[in-house]
């Protein structure tokens, strides 16, 4: 949360920004920019994280809350390199840093003594910061008003950083006391299989199209790289949910048990949701790459927070069906109002 509360704004204006200029120097500017704006904009959220671990201290150490918040804050610094990697399409620095990170995490949990694998697991998330060492980020370029932009980015970040995550704990935590323990672990298990899909579409979405949707605007390019997207993106999703719906029965019984079976019309309606919020992505990175940060915070609220505030109205009278519903509901709007919004860029 706290790492996402830059990346998701000002990292991703980086990436925009990046791709959409020629000049090392300058890009190298707006990496300079975004470091110092994201590492800022994150530390209260960081500050407060490590606060409350005193809150949990009986479930956590205050100590552990306060070295994940520290980690999350340090993994601001290589998460903004991969977004300046990602602005100028450089896929194989990239890959490498995926590589070099997943294998410090994965030597933390394989060697670390018994008694400290948690606490360096998560220090693990922030070594990778040293490769800003080797990146250069110092170039004096002239200064001009639109290197201002990338602030911009800042209230989109905090409101998917901060209120997206709040927003899904809300939301687990009414179904939990609405729903029995048996349709509480469906519903979730439902929802991870289809993150598998999710996940990989974001994915795609960010590392292939998002620099290409902004190196295209505001040029007449940015229609085809969005039906191009819409292509390679949506019509697979639709595909694989279709064939996740028709094969989910065995799935969840092989990942979760006989007993994790949900009624099919529930995990239609969810699954529906879920490719109606891959379809509201496409827009939404091109939102990203027209620069309208506005739009981009107020249709977040439209996601997230309007599910929590939805199942939060029906209180008691949540069911599974009343839940795929909503599901459906909220990203039927957050994706209706990110096409209307990227009209009108």
């Amino acid at each position: 949360m706290v790492a996402a509360v830059a990346l998701s704004g000002v990292g991703a204006g980086l990436s925009v920004l990046v791709a959409q200029t020629r000049l090392r120097e300058r890009q190298q500017l707006f990496l300079r920019r975004a470091l110092y704006l994201g590492l800022a904009v994150s530390l209260p959220v960081a500050i407060v994280a490590a606060l409350a671990g005193w809150r949990f201290a009986q479930i956590l150490s205050p100590q552990s809350v306060a070295l994940a918040a520290l980690a999350g804050w340090i993994a601001i610094i290589h998460g903004l390199v991969n977004s300046f990697w990602l602005g100028q399409q450089r896929r194989d620095l990239m890959l490498a840093l995926a590589f070099a990170s997943a294998g410090i995490s994965l030597g933390a949990a394989a060697f670390a003594p018994q008694d400290l694998v948690m606490e360096l697991i998560v220090v693990s998330q922030a070594a990778p910061a040293v490769v800003l060492l080797f990146v250069p980020h110092g170039a004096n370029a002239a200064k001009r008003a639109e290197d201002r932009a990338l602030e911009r980015y800042i209230l989109p970040g905090v409101v998917i950083g901060v209120l997206s995550p709040l927003s899904m704990l809300v939301a687990r935590s009414l179904v939990a006391d609405s729903l029995s323990w048996h349709e509480s672990g469906v519903l979730q298990a439902i929802w991870r299989i289809s993150d598998w899909i999710c996940g990989f579409a974001a994915g795609v979405l960010s590392v292939l199209y998002l620099p290409r949707m902004a190196a295209a605007y505001p040029q007449p390019g940015l229609a085809p790289v969005l039906r191009e997207s819409m292509r390679t993106v949506l019509l697979p999703s639709a595909l694989l949910f279709l064939l996740l719906f028709a094969f989910h029965r065995p799935v969840l019984e092989a990942l979760y048990g006989p007993s994790f079976q949900a009624p099919p019309l529930v995990v239609a309606l969810l699954f529906a949701g879920s490719l109606l919020r891959v379809a509201a992505w496409i827009p939404l990175f091109g939102l990203y790459a027209a620069l309208r940060t506005r739009a981009i915070a107020i249709g977040e609220l439209l996601s997230l927070p309007l599910f929590a505030a939805l199942a939060f109205a029906l209180g008691d009278r949540l069911t599974l069906e009343a839940i795929g519903v909503l599901w459906l509901a909220t990203y039927a709007a957050y994706a209706a109002f990110n096409v209307w919004a990227l009209r009108k860029a």
